[in-house]
């Protein structure tokens, strides 16, 4: 069975939790993960080389969050080769609201810097440390 494009990015945004041993359990229920029983990951990937980046959130993505929006999800935007910008769901809202059709999501860095994020409706108060990504299962994401 070939290896999706999809696949390699998620595994290697994974792998950058487990090499940490922040991963007891992983559980994979289409298009979320569940880790440690605990946090759902959303994972979204682009695969161009540098910034900025862009993510589509679907109608049916939309929807799913807000079904489940009472749990503790992080959504991680795999960017390329360069690392993971991770927020939580209620960051995400703040910057797009769902809608009827699908969203896109931007993410800047400049050389050195951290994750600039944005949406439809503004952008993240704050600039997303890179390393956010591997402290996500330990604690809340960072502002």
């Amino acid at each position: 069975m070939a290896i999706k494009k999809q696949e390699f990015y998620e595994g290697a945004a994974l792998h950058l939790l487990a090499r940490n041993g922040s991963i007891k359990s992983i559980r994979y229920d289409p298009p979320l993960f569940l880790v440690n029983d605990e946090v759902l990951l959303l994972l979204k990937y682009s695969t161009k080389g540098r910034s900025p980046w862009s993510f589509t959130f679907t109608t049916d993505e939309q929807r799913l969050l807000e079904r489940i929006s009472e749990k503790k999800i992080v959504i991680g935007l795999v960017c390329g080769a360069d690392g993971v910008a991770s927020f939580t769901y209620h960051q995400y809202k703040g910057i797009a609201t769902a809608r009827n059709a699908a969203i896109h999501i931007a993410c800047y860095r400049g050389h050195g810097e951290h994750y600039e994020v944005s949406g439809p409706d503004g952008k993240l108060g704050y600039k997303v440390a890179p390393s956010n990504w591997q402290k996500i299962l330990n604690a809340e994401v960072e502002q």
